[in-house]
């Protein structure tokens, strides 16, 4: 079948998630001309309606990823599907990466180590939470940064409850720092706190690609292409040279777009298929793979969640999806114990609803019948929970693949990940949720539980590093191999840290996006 063939652009960027989204603005209104290629459908605030079942729209609707190991699960839900992609369901929870996340390796003999730290994303992390607009108030357990645009939502009835928990064991509960708003920020609406961030937020007051990138990337003349499945990034001739996408349209043919410079901005798992999926005879184990390190080292992080029953109403459907409170405390001792390794934190105090990932229902899936309604007459009224992520290193052997037995739709490899959770790290999660029940039992709890474990965030896959010999891109997402082609999002993290990795990424974005602005003139022809 003949391809159809597009004209050139500068840039194309593929995926229009917060990564692509972002890119696109900042390239869009230094003059680049940019396309965003995305594989789902448009997405209008319209589409953003209250509801669990409902927001099951705005999830990954594409092939689906298979999944092996210990810590599997979040792979085919954590993705976004459309415009905006998982940027349009997201928590926005807002944490920078300690100082002692991005040398890992050197401190403490395990994982890997960034090649940039703290002080280099720095005023990336301060840029950002301004662009995106992030309330939260000081806390002396979090990195040093300027102080952010907004102040903190305050505490909820149920963080109300919780606390008492933390202040017993003689831990620190703070206010939360999102990127939501808790006053009319950008001409954005302040929350309402009803609790449906993760079905989306029609009003804007959740920073969403909708809101927030698109209106200015737009404006700056960028284009966005719907139901565009980027099959594979082609080279020049001489491999040197990233020359154009292919990919596939609504009717399944073939579409070929040419550009100065390509962007892979998708999901963790896609950037990682994507490159592997390009191969060509100079590039056969795919593209950017001469480290054979392309698709190792993938991490997400060790999530348990601590449910209770307390004895004060906690009105636990209201507030905010991704956590009401936190608590650093501990954060940076990551050898808590002999046999235990990694960082750890407590997001407390999620909006519930009766269904779904952090529904009241879920939380006791054994029940039903007649033992469902009473819990659920208690716990629509008296209900409290809190999650801890735990660090995961990063093994080679914690990978994305291709699987040639699972084909999609187009005829294509399936992505497949291998991930499970070193013992250390298990340890470390173990004294976590210990922690986690007595803090709730202090808070005079009439019952607590805990989850079972499951990874959260996805991070990895193409890392970042100086030696082109042990990583696929170098700090600025720049393929060692192939100097035109860039990749952007968490799969550049050569370690997942404890905490949600959305503020990261976005610095990363903004310095990426200065890098391409000032070497202008030797990135296009």
């Amino acid at each position: 079948m003949t391809k159809i063939s597009h004209d050139k652009v500068e840039v194309v960027i593929i995926g229009s998630g917060i990564v692509g989204s972002t890119m696109a603005a900042e390239l869009g209104e230094a003059g680049f001309n940019v396309l965003v290629l995305e594989a789902g459908p448009e997405r209008r605030l319209s589409d953003m309606i209250s509801s669990q079942i409902w927001s099951r729209r705005l999830r990954w609707a594409g092939p689906e990823v298979r999944e092996t190991g210990d810590l599997v699960g979040a792979a085919n839900f954590a993705m976004g599907w459309g415009t905006g992609g998982a940027g349009l369901h997201w928590y926005a929870n807002w944490f920078r990466l300690h100082p002692d996340d991005f040398h890992v390796r050197s401190l403490y003999g395990r994982s890997l180590d960034w090649p940039i730290g703290y002080d280099d994303l720095r005023p990336w992390y301060d840029h950002a939470q301004f662009y995106f607009g992030v309330s939260g108030d000081d806390d002396s357990n979090a990195p040093p940064g300027e102080a952010y645009p907004m102040p903190a939502i305050s505490l909820s009835k149920q963080s109300q409850a919780i606390k008492a928990g933390f202040d017993a064991e003689g831990l620190t509960l703070t206010t939360n720092t999102l990127a939501v708003n808790s006053a009319p920020y950008d001409g954005r609406a302040a929350c309402l706190l009803d609790g449906w961030c993760d079905a989306g937020c029609p009003i804007g007051a959740l920073a969403n690609p909708l809101v927030l990138q698109w209106p200015r990337a737009r404006k700056a003349g960028v284009e966005l292409r719907h139901n565009a499945y980027a099959a594979r990034i082609e080279t020049d001739p001489s491999g040197s040279k990233a020359a154009a996408v292919v990919y596939l349209d609504e009717q399944g043919r073939e579409n070929l777009q040419p550009a100065d410079i390509v962007i892979s901005a998708c999901h963790t798992i896609w950037n990682a298929r994507l490159l592997l999926l390009s191969v060509s005879d100079k590039y056969p184990d795919g593209l950017g793979n001469g480290s054979k390190t392309l698709g190792r080292y993938f991490t997400s992080h060790a999530l348990t969640t601590i449910h209770g029953l307390f004895m004060q109403e906690t009105e636990p459907h209201l507030g905010v999806a991704g956590a009401n409170t936190l608590c650093l405390d501990g954060y940076d001792d990551k050898q808590p114990a002999k046999d235990a390794f990694g960082s750890r934190a407590w997001l407390v105090g999620q909006a519930a609803k009766p269904n779904d990932l952090l529904g009241t229902a879920l939380a006791r899936p054994e029940k039903y019948g007649e033992a469902l309604d009473a819990y659920l007459h208690q716990a629509s009224l008296h209900y409290g929970n809190m999650t801890v992520l735990c660090e995961e290193d990063s093994m080679p052997e914690n990978r994305i693949t291709l699987d040639p037995s699972k084909l999609d739709r187009y005829g294509l490899p399936m992505a497949y990940v291998s991930n499970s959770l070193p013992q250390a790290n298990a340890a470390r999660s173990e004294l976590a949720k210990a922690e986690g029940l007595r803090i709730f039992k202090a808070a005079g709890t009439s019952d607590a539980w805990a989850g079972p474990r499951n990874p959260m965030h996805m991070m990895g896959g193409t890392i970042m590093g100086n030696d082109p010999s042990a990583s696929v891109v170098n700090s600025y997402g720049q393929v060692h191999e192939v100097d035109n082609l860039f990749v952007a999002g968490a799969s550049l993290f050569p370690t997942p840290g404890a905490i949600n990795p959305t503020a990261t990424l976005a610095a990363l974005v903004f310095r990426t996006a200065e890098y391409i602005r000032t070497h202008r003139s030797e990135l296009l022809p």
